[in-house]
């Protein structure tokens, strides 16, 4: 007869390499692994055996101190269910099996049928919260330490399975294994021999810049105090969802303080804790934040405005739109785009097939909204473009402010000319209703872009001060010699084409010479398709203009155009916008600079959804922990 028990052990793991080798030899030796308690504690469960039984039974066990690493996703990154029905609002496909890759085919084709009503009916930001209930990869307890229950536990659920749980995964093994019986480990201590799962080079003794890092950064060494700094903690990896379609600032009061799922059908209230909860299990007062896309701004305005400086020891952005993308103004317009009609069909089903369609969510959700160009976006140069037919630009907005220009402005450019796109399944009116909220659904719309924009102006340049930041800047090219012969081996990379996006929105209709500026502004919408195609009434007579629609670099022999508004970036999030998190470390990155950075990573070869997953994002993700960790706690942090 048998029973266990957890034994809360001290044991440490072998100090040298010579000693880890003799206990593997030792065939008697039953290792028994560990996982962490409720409290952060380490444990492990053990077997009583009959005293006849003298086989020795050894825990290894990691005493030291924890710092807890909590990853941010990016939009649509998090499980969304309705607060009133339990039932789903946003359960993006995941493509990582032959089952589930059919299940999301089918989920993109249901979705692109979805009407205007139905996509805001189902996307209202005020009943979603966030789910922990999702779907979770196959958790390895001897590779990670706790099984799936813990995972769980710890908010890995409620982030999109195959976006995002290889990721945490990744980051819980990395981060805890720097050394293993007392010799370097893993990535920190050798490169892949073909740059795919990771980096050619190894952490340790690889200078930041050969993965394009920029700043006060060495090459970190065995025997450096950052190193050692680093090495002396252990690094639980959690996450936390966050309700996406609402404001990003009410998104970081949540993410700090923690919210409960209350599953009516279950009866059941499953706690989604926050950063200081968290911090307080492991007993300590401050935790790293890894923030993937717009993450980055949840955690920005956790830092800026909710207070939460104090909670966060380091921050590292991966693929943040620091200064927004001028592709979300560009739906407003003409809906989903795509350089295929596979992806074309994709971004129609996720954001609508039309401007009705993307308008219906986007302009009550302020999470989304918040993605908008911000007012210091390619540092407050125009970016709304309208040209004519020879490609010569005659209108270039904004002028001097793009919430009064674009944003709100009923003019045929503006961002919503027409007013009856808005609620159409009355989600709004009802809301302003049930809070006594006087004005219309325009005016609603209108107040609440001017709050949005506000946000971004207190973002500018404001950073935890503690910040690393890692983007994508086009694709990887192998070194080459005079005669054009490649001469060093590089990580893979995503092509070229691939990692272009919309710098600017380029408008180019036939648009006579001696029409003014002033005029064109003037003009009147005489039609509008939805998807990106207008008439314009000027001087009497009707002129078509397109907003530009390809996803490649400009032809000027055949477009016409010298600048189509494509440039590069990770496919998403522009260059332009990336880069902004640079200023003041990268040379020829304009604008004042950028308070808190204390590293930028410009680097090549990676899209945007998956960016954790590449060699060069994962090699400048670990020093980056390894430097803010070293710099927290020497005090090195003005």
């Amino acid at each position: 007869m048998s029973s266990s028990q957890s034994l809360h052990s001290s044991v440490p793991y072998p100090e040298t390499a010579a000693e880890g080798r003799k206990q593997a030899s030792a065939d008697v030796v039953v290792r028994l692994p560990t996982s962490v308690d409720f409290d952060g504690t380490p444990v492990a469960s053990a077997v009583l055996t009959p005293d006849s039984d003298q086989g020795i039974k050894e825990v290894h066990c990691d005493p030291r101190p924890p710092i807890p690493v909590i990853f941010l996703p990016g939009v649509m990154g998090s499980l969304l269910a309705d607060s009133q029905t339990n039932d789903a609002i946003w359960y993006p496909p995941n493509m990582d099996g032959v089952i589930s890759a059919i299940e999301g085919f089918l989920s993109v084709v249901s979705g692109w049928f979805q009407s205007a009503a139905t996509r805001a009916a189902r996307f209202d930001p005020m009943p979603a919260v966030v789910d922990p209930r999702g779907p979770l990869i196959d958790i390895d307890a001897g590779k990670l330490g706790f099984d799936a229950a813990e995972a769980r536990r710890r908010g890995w659920s409620t982030l999109h399975r195959w976006s995002y749980q290889p990721t945490l995964e990744w980051l819980q093994v990395a981060l805890n294994k720097p050394m293993q019986y007392g010799e370097p480990f893993g990535e920190w201590a050798q490169g892949s021999e073909d740059g795919k799962t990771s980096a050619l080079k190894p952490v340790l003794d690889t200078h930041p810049s050969a993965y394009g890092g920029y700043g006060k950064g060495e090459a970190l060494t065995l025997d450096s105090d950052v190193f050692k700094a680093f090495a002396s903690y252990r690094y639980p990896v959690y996450a936390i969802g966050y309700n996406f379609l609402q404001s990003n600032e009410l998104s970081a009061r949540e993410v700090l303080d923690g919210v409960d799922f209350v599953d009516k059908e279950a009866k059941t209230v499953t706690r989604i804790m926050g950063i200081r909860e968290i911090c307080r299990e492991n007993h300590t007062d401050k935790a790293i934040v890894i923030t993937h896309s717009m993450g980055g701004l949840v955690a920005r305005m956790a830092a800026v405005l909710c207070g939460g400086a104090e909670d966060i020891l380091g921050v590292v952005h991966g693929a943040q739109p620091a200064t927004g993308a001028p592709v979300f103004a560009r739906r407003f317009r003409a809906g989903g785009e795509g350089r295929s009609p596979v992806e074309a069909l994709i971004n129609q089903s996720l954001f609508g097939s039309n401007a009705p369609e993307f308008v219906g969510v986007a302009s009550y959700a302020q999470g989304p909204m918040e993605l908008a160009p911000m007012p210091d976006y390619h540092n407050g140069q125009p970016w709304w473009i309208v040209v004519d037919a020879k490609g010569r630009e005659r209108l270039r907005l904004p002028e001097t402010s793009a919430l009064d220009e674009i944003y709100v402005s009923d003019a045929w450019y503006g961002l919503l000319p027409n007013p009856a796109l808005l609620d159409p399944a009355g989600v709004v009116k009802k809301h302003l209703e049930d809070e006594g909220v006087a004005g219309s659904v325009h005016d609603y719309y209108k107040e609440t872009m001017r709050t949005v924009v506000g946000r971004q102006k207190a973002l500018r340049n404001s950073y935890q001060s503690n910040t690393y930041v890692i983007f994508g800047s086009g694709a990887l090219q192998p070194p080459r010699d005079e005669a054009g012969v490649e001469t060093l081996k590089v990580e893979i990379s995503e092509s070229e084409a691939s990692l272009l996006t919309f710098g600017k929105v380029i408008w180019q209709g036939d648009i006579p010479e001696d029409v003014s500026a002033e005029e064109l502004k003037a003009a009147k919408l005489h039609y509008d398709n939805h998807k990106g195609e207008l008439k314009l009434l000027v001087r009497g007579q009707i002129v078509t203009v397109k907003v530009w629609d390809q996803i490649r670099m400009a032809d000027p022999w055949k477009d016409r155009l010298k600048d189509n508004g494509i440039i590069p970036g990770d496919g998403t999030v522009p260059a332009w916008s990336a880069e902004a998190q640079a200023r003041g470390l990268i040379p020829g990155v304009p604008g004042k600079p950028a308070r808190g950075v204390q590293m930028a990573f410009r680097q090549k070869g990676y899209d945007h959804q998956f960016s954790f997953r590449h060699p060069w994002t994962r090699w400048a993700t670990l020093y980056s922990v390894a430097q803010a960790v070293h710099k927290a706690k020497k005090g090195l942090v003005q």
